[in-house]
This record gives structure tokens, C-alpha cells and sequence, in this order.
């Protein structure tokens, strides 16, 4: 099966993972491309305090990324605003180190997979900035639909239950797996 090949899982987001990600909160390139950003230095206590209260929502699914092959916490993944069926996708990956190796697209899988076949939701969408091409590759290799632009520096993109499992059919997420797995080993 296609995820089983996958370098990485996803588990729920943990009080504990404010240890990590309040380092990322920091770090500026993390944000070049989003619309919000910590007008602040954020320390672990914040972080904790922050996490605490998001995960109490219940208009969203929060969770770790982690790497297979040593638990390494690389990033976070959210559905926020779960409502009448459809929810918002966000990630990223914070350790800059696995930039560039297809985990997001990964990610991206598992918490689709998780939103359909889990949750019941009929439709994702994603909002990204034009000038983030990564993200941009991402969402057209996994087959994202673009729908139009949000401003004049977004585009937002979606994802409905049935493309997804018609994709998956057709052999298109596999193609697409193929291709980052041999592009990680050039």
C-alpha cells in the first residue's frame, strides 16, 4: 500500500512537542510565506500555553509530523475550521533540515486520508501564498484543484472526497510518490 512506504507518520499534536515547535515559532524563515507570523520571541512557557489552548477546539484536528526512522518531530499538520463537512489544511515543516524531501507531500496524504475516510468531510482547501513554489508543487502533484485567487498573494486550492479516492484509483498519488521517492535519491 502507498503510505506504508512512507518515510513518516502523523500523531496527535502533545503538550509536549511546545519543547520543540517554540524554537520553530522563532525562526523567521519558517514564516516567509504565511500570513501571520509571532510579532514577538516566544518562549517554551508561551509555546505551552499557546498549544494548550488550541488543542482544546473542536473545530480542529492538530497533529505531529514524525519521522519513521528515529521519532524525530519534524513539523506540524492542522485541519482548522471543521464545519458542514469541509475544513482548511495547513502544515509545515519545521526542522529545516527535511525542507526539500517530499514531507509535506507525505503529510499531506495521511491527513487527507484522515479527513475523508475519518472524519466524513466532503472537501479540504488550502490557501497558499504564489510565491511559495514548494507548496504550489506539492498541491499540483497531489492533485489539488486551484479555484482562485485570494488577494493578490494567495491562491487557494481544493480537495474533495471523491477526486481524492479517484486519484488514488487511477494510479496518480502513486506517480506522484514515485517521483519524489527517486528524486530524494538523486
Amino acid at each position: 500500500m502507498l503510505k506504508e512506504n512512507f518515510a513518516l507518520y502523523l500523531r496527535p499534536l502533545q503538550l509536549e512537542d511546545a519543547q520543540v515547535s517554540w524554537q520553530w515559532r522563532n525562526n523567521p524563515k519558517l514564516w516567509r510565506f504565511t500570513g501571520s507570523k509571532p510579532d514577538k520571541f516566544i518562549t517554551p512557557e508561551m509555546e505551552t500555553e499557546w498549544l494548550a489552548s488550541v488543542l482544546q477546539r473542536p473545530d480542529e484536528k492538530r497533529f505531529a509530523i514524525v519521522m519513521k526512522e528515529n521519532e524525530k518531530y519534524i513539523g506540524n499538520i492542522f485541519l482548522t475550521g471543521i464545519k458542514d463537512g469541509v475544513a482548511e489544511h495547513h502544515i509545515f515543516i519545521g526542522e529545516t533540515d527535511y525542507w526539500g524531501k517530499g514531507r509535506p507531500a507525505q503529510a499531506s496524504y495521511l491527513i487527507l486520508e484522515y479527513a475523508f475516510q475519518q472524519l466524513g468531510l466532503h472537501t479540504v482547501y488550502i490557501i497558499t501564498n504564489k510565491r511559495n513554489l514548494p507548496a504550489l508543487a506539492i498541491a499540483n502533484g497531489l492533485g489539488w484543484q486551484e479555484v482562485g485567487d485570494e488577494g493578490d498573494t494567495h491562491v487557494k486550492h481544493i480537495y474533495t472526497s471523491s477526486l481524492f479516492w479517484e486519484n488514488h484509483q487511477n494510479g496518480l498519488l502513486q506517480q506522484h510518490f514515485e517521483k519524489l521517492a527517486a528524486k530524494a535519491l538523486r
